[in-house]
C-alpha cells in the first residue's frame, strides 16, 4: 500500500464546491446590503431636502431652483403616472403647477445646501412635496418620495 500525504484531486474539488456555494452566499448578501445602504442614502437625502424646503417655505423666503423645462416635465409626467398606477404615493399631478421646482446636484447642494445629493429632483412648494426622478428601487418597486418607504 502506497501511504503518501498530499491533497487528492477530490478533495481539491470538494473545496472548489464549497468556496463557489460559500462565494455565491456572500455576493447575495452583499447585494442586499449594497441595496440597503442605497435606500437609507436615498431616504437621508430627501429628508434633509425636506427641512430646507420647510424652512423656505415657513420663513417665506425666495423660491430657489430652476424653472420646469418640457423635458423635465415629461420625466415627471412618467413618473407621476407609474406612481399612480403602482403605489400612489405621489400628491402632485399638474406637471404646469407654478411652484414646481426643478434642481440638478449642484443645485441642491448651492441653493439648498445638501452636499452629496446624486438625484435631479423637483420640488412642489405648494404641497412641500419632493420627487426624485431617478427614485430608488427598493424589493420589487421603485420610489420616487421618502413616503413611500416607510
Amino acid at each position: 500500500m502506497n501511504n503518501e500525504r498530499g491533497v487528492t484531486l477530490v478533495t481539491v474539488i470538494i473545496i472548489i464546491i464549497l468556496l463557489i456555494i460559500f462565494s455565491g452566499f456572500v455576493i447575495t448578501q452583499g447585494s442586499d446590503t449594497f441595496q440597503k445602504s442605497r435606500v437609507a442614502r436615498f431616504e437621508a437625502n430627501m429628508k434633509m431636502i425636506q427641512k430646507k424646503v420647510d424652512i423656505i417655505v415657513e420663513e417665506k423666503e425666495e423660491i430657489p431652483g430652476l424653472e420646469m423645462t418640457d423635458e423635465i416635465k415629461g420625466i415627471l409626467q412618467q413618473i407621476i403616472d407609474e406612481d399612480n398606477s403602482s403605489n400612489n404615493f405621489i400628491e402632485t399631478n399638474d406637471v404646469d403647477e407654478p411652484l414646481l421646482r426643478y434642481f440638478s446636484p449642484e443645485d441642491i447642494e448651492t441653493q439648498l445646501g445638501v452636499q452629496d445629493v446624486r438625484d435631479d429632483i423637483v420640488v412642489n412648494f405648494s404641497n412641500r412635496e419632493i420627487i426624485s426622478l431617478q427614485g430608488v428601487k427598493r424589493g420589487e418597486n421603485k420610489y420616487y418620495v421618502e413616503k413611500g418607504l416607510h
